[in-house]
């Protein structure tokens, strides 16, 4: 793989998942106009994000007192870029300018501008990402680096460059990262980096992770790490050991931990098989209560092969999920005895909390997030660390219990994208329209409904609730409101 770093300004913002939405109409197409007027503004303005939309939000949230900013220049289909650090209490979010892309950072609860990033270049869209905007991902993503002394903001596009005018386009996954805790005008990034497959297509296996050092670019045939600063790292030679024994990465689920790679072992018949970090410790060293480190696995009639157990199923700051077999794997890959699911300390392997129930994967794929697929939404930490949750499932990680929501034969697919500090996770129940939006609690795991025209909350900041819909209009918002206290 060919690896070119280019010295680019600032942005930032993610697109985790779609509006949570109890309307879900189209959005407005315009391209090229800055939206909700941040942009520019002084370092202590609050102009431009007034509160004017109304939404039925749930009980614990202020619909009356929060701060609103509009994407008029998103195209349809196009999830909306932001992105919240508990830790500093901000959210941040893309404006789209004749300039470029500039990042905004504003107080979650009070709206208050506290940094700008000159305006970004992304790269060129590829005739494919200008011909469908409604099915590949044309505008950039953001992600949150968390896991040392200093959160950043990594945000990324899939486009194309040349070099020169006397070169061709390649494609690229282009990043820049900006701190968190920054303030000011027309802040630089603190590095950039861009990486290009070698033959100047990336393959259909493309994913981004984001994790403790940065994003993981990986394809079917190899794997670098961009750093905060900057710095692009082949890291296709990563040791990752098994019981001892080395194991092929699994692309479709890797992370680049604090200290080294993460990821599973890719099992030739069962595609799984114990996960382990580079350098460091491995499943069979992290085992939850009631599973066993080995399992049986029956290729064939009268054939039983042990593997190791265990697999990664997602990440969210320094937590890994992962899926537990209890019992035997058959050839069809039917559990005998079924699954539990463990949040695992990244550093340590030490298991946090356990559910009795299997948790969704999480799908890292350099595409459009889609609510409307639990596997595209991440999973979620309350702003104080207590909670988590993904999928259906929610973790109390200071008591070191989980529940699953969506139990039972006849219940509706849950999908929950927030938690907040109280152990109130939101989301929507069902896979198909009209959705019901619920609250869990995190104690019991009971599913409440909630009036049909609730939107629920996308992510929690510190005090207040992220919001993204089209508010009954034809632009996507992002509200966000205070707590009641």
């Amino acid at each position: 793989m060919r690896i070119g770093k280019a010295a680019t300004a600032m942005l930032l913002a993610g697109a985790l998942i779609g509006a949570l939405s109890a309307c879900e109409s189209g959005a407005d197409g315009a391209d090229g106009a800055p939206g909700g007027g941040a942009a520019g503004e002084g370092s202590d303005s609050t102009a431009g994000v007034t509160l004017t939309s109304k939404i039925t939000a749930p009980d614990a949230f202020d619909s009356g007192k929060g701060w609103e900013v509009k994407a008029d220049w998103l195209p349809e289909g196009q999830s909306f870029p932001f992105a919240v650090s508990a830790k500093s209490g901000t959210v941040a979010y893309l404006d789209k300018t004749k300039q470029g892309y500039v990042l905004s950072v504003r107080e979650a609860v009070s709206g208050k501008l506290l940094a700008t990033g000159k305006p970004w270049q992304a790269p060129k869209l590829t005739e494919e990402q200008s011909a469908d905007y409604s099915s590949v991902l044309a505008v950039p993503r953001v992600s949150l680096i968390t896991g040392g002394g200093r959160e950043f903001f990594a945000v990324w596009a899939r486009g194309e460059k040349r070099k020169d005018e006397l070169h061709d386009f390649q494609q690229v996954i282009s990043a820049v990262f900006y701190p968190a805790d920054a303030s000011g005008k027309d802040q630089a990034p603190a590095g950039s980096g861009d990486v290009a497959p070698p033959d100047g297509e990336f393959d259909n296996q493309l994913s981004v992770f984001p994790g403790a050092r940065g994003l993981l670019v990986r394809s079917s045939f190899d794997n670098f790490l961009i750093s905060p600063d900057g710095k692009v790292t082949d890291n296709g030679d990563a040791k990752v050991r098994i019981g001892g024994q080395p194991v092929d990465g699994d692309y479709h689920m890797a992370f680049p931990g604090r200290d080294g790679l993460v990821t599973n072992n890719k099992h030739e018949a069962t595609g799984e098989g114990g996960f382990g970090v580079d350098g460091g410790w491995d499943s069979s060293k992290a085992i939850p209560p009631g599973v066993d480190g080995l399992i049986e696995f029956e290729p064939v009639a009268n054939s039983v092969e042990r593997i190791p157990n265990g697999h990664i199923v997602g990440a969210a700051g320094d937590l890994l999920i992962a899926g537990w077999v209890k019992g035997t794997r058959d050839s069809t890959r039917v559990m005998a005895s079924g699954e539990i699911s463990a949040v695992h300390d990244l550093a340590t392997g030490k298991v946090r909390a356990t559910a009795p129930c299997k948790t969704a994967d999480t799908s890292y794929a350099a595409g459009i997030p889609k609510v409307t697929n639990r596997d595209d939404v991440p999973a979620a930490v309350s702003p104080n660390g207590r909670y988590l949750v993904k999928g259906g499932n929610v973790f109390d990680l200071q008591t070191g219990k989980g529940a699953c929501a969506d139990k039972g034969e006849d219940a509706k697919e849950i999908t929950l994208s927030s938690v907040g500090d109280d152990g109130t996770a939101y989301g929507i129940a069902g896979e198909d329209a009209p959705r019901t939006p619920v609250s869990v609690l995190a104690a019991t795991g009971t599913a409440t409904p909630l009036s049909e025209r609730t939107t629920t909350p996308t992510a929690m900041a510190k005090g207040a609730g992220v919001f993204l819909t089209y508010a009954g209009q034809d632009t996507m918002r992002m509200i966000v409101l205070s707590l009641r206290h």
